[in-house]
């Protein structure tokens, strides 16, 4: 009964459309969970995501949860999640990945670092925890002490891919690599516009061991 009076007093909204939700859901309402933009979970490859890595370094498979475009739903559960102290929404879409997506290939998750300094700030990885959820719900080991993010950059935006991936180019550091050697990496961050930063972590975990590389955005940008 207070649960009930305390849900008239401060209703809980969907992160996505901010309607109150129901007493059944959580997060998000059912409406969005259905019609929030997919790109397909199971695309052959090459496709249009692929694409965005393309020639730069060599990897297995690249997968998308949402589509997301500038001002839409999406966007606002990206925004909640990274800058509004959403670790919680981001563990439970990082579920949702994980059942929907056939993971038993992979060995380990790694999700793309902070800087330490962008770290405290915000208190909290977003990337790792989408990636926690996805190890809760797969059961595939999540390990965030082998990939290290040591320099702080500026903004991207505005950037191309090619200047973004010189930006980033020497701003991540592989730990242990010898540990990764012949596994199944799966990369995680929670957003992929141009692909740039996937492709520079990705290039020094290729340059550093034997693993077999994928990466997983929970959203891209078409």
């Amino acid at each position: 009964m207070i649960n009930s009076f305390l849900q008239l007093l401060y209703p809980k909204c969907c992160f996505a459309c901010d309607q109150v939700l129901i007493r059944s859901e959580t997060w998000l309402c059912t409406i969005c969970r259905f019609e929030l933009p997919k790109p397909g979970l199971f695309l052959e490859q090459p496709n249009w995501i692929s694409h965005k890595l393309d020639g730069l370094i060599e990897y297995d498979r690249v997968h998308a949860y949402f589509l997301f475009a500038e001002g839409g739903k999406v966007q606002h559960i990206l925004h909640q999640i990274k800058y509004k102290g959403q670790e919680k929404l981001g563990e439970y879409l990082g579920a949702c990945v994980g059942r929907s997506f056939s993971l038993e290939d992979y060995d380990i998750i790694l999700p793309m670092p902070l800087h330490p300094s962008r770290m405290k700030e915000r208190g909290y990885n977003q990337a790792a925890c989408i990636a926690r959820g996805i190890s809760h719900e797969s059961g595939i080991p999540l390990s965030v002490a082998h990939l290290l993010r040591t320099k702080q950059v500026a903004s991207l935006i505005g950037l191309n891919r090619a200047e973004r991936y010189q930006t980033l180019e020497e701003v991540f550091e592989v730990i242990r690599p010898d540990e990764l050697d012949g596994l199944r990496i799966l990369l995680i961050d929670d957003t992929m516009t141009t692909g740039a930063t996937f492709l520079a972590a990705g290039a020094k975990i290729k340059a550093a061991s034997t693993g077999k590389l994928s990466f997983l955005a929970l959203a891209a940008l078409k």
